[in-house]
């Protein structure tokens, strides 16, 4: 259910560094986890099909992120021998060591078959199968800036969550756009991606 965000001066919603991109591209919000993102841009079941058959990419910023120098008890993606990384639909508890990074990055989902493609015209890295697979992780630049990929796919559909600082996110999503246009790359709201973890 999409929860509209108060127009008021005192709303503490928090909003994307992208929140004036998607409002130009005519995107309905939504409310998720305190944050005003998009909740889908057409009608989501269209956002689905085209994520199915080609490719998407959605603003995921909501998302709880921590950063932690000791590697936890749950699910973490290990950056290096001394950092690892959690990314959780809700703050659930948490080390108390963990430093909470949820407002210094934007988190863009990649999603479909034709993801890598899209992350090949921007990046360098390898992100095939044997080199990036399944809740695989690296850093790399994204069209020259720098970004955490991590690999974590929706059932067969491959998808990438980029964690990319918020002064350079609107830099990230234009590029991914430019790049994504031959592949038939649409935006999608967070409805979208919902229905297809579901």
């Amino acid at each position: 259910m999409i929860r509209r965000a108060c127009a008021c001066g005192n709303d503490p919603m928090k909003r994307s560094a992208l929140h004036s991109e998607h409002s130009r591209a005519g995107a309905t919000f939504g409310e998720y986890s305190g944050w005003e993102l998009p909740a889908y841009f057409v009608h989501p079941d269209l956002e689905v099909a085209q994520i199915r058959k080609c490719v998407g990419v959605a603003d995921l910023s909501y998302l709880s992120k921590f950063d932690l120098r000791n590697k936890p008890e749950q699910q973490s993606w290990c950056l290096s021998a001394t950092r690892y990384l959690i990314l959780s639909e809700t703050s659930s508890p948490v080390p108390s060591e963990a430093i909470d990074v949820s407002s210094v990055y934007a988190v863009l989902c990649l999603a479909g078959p034709n993801s890598r493609e899209v992350l090949r015209k921007l990046s360098s890295l390898n992100v095939g199968d044997t080199v990036l697979p399944n809740f695989g992780c690296a850093q790399a630049s994204l069209a020259h800036i720098p970004g955490i990929f991590l690999r974590k796919d929706i059932g067969a559909i491959p998808a990438f969550h980029l964690l990319i600082t918020r002064d350079y996110a609107e830099s990230a999503w234009k590029a991914i756009l430019q790049a994504g246009h031959e592949f038939r790359l649409c935006p999608s709201g967070v409805e979208a991606l919902h229905s297809l973890s579901n």
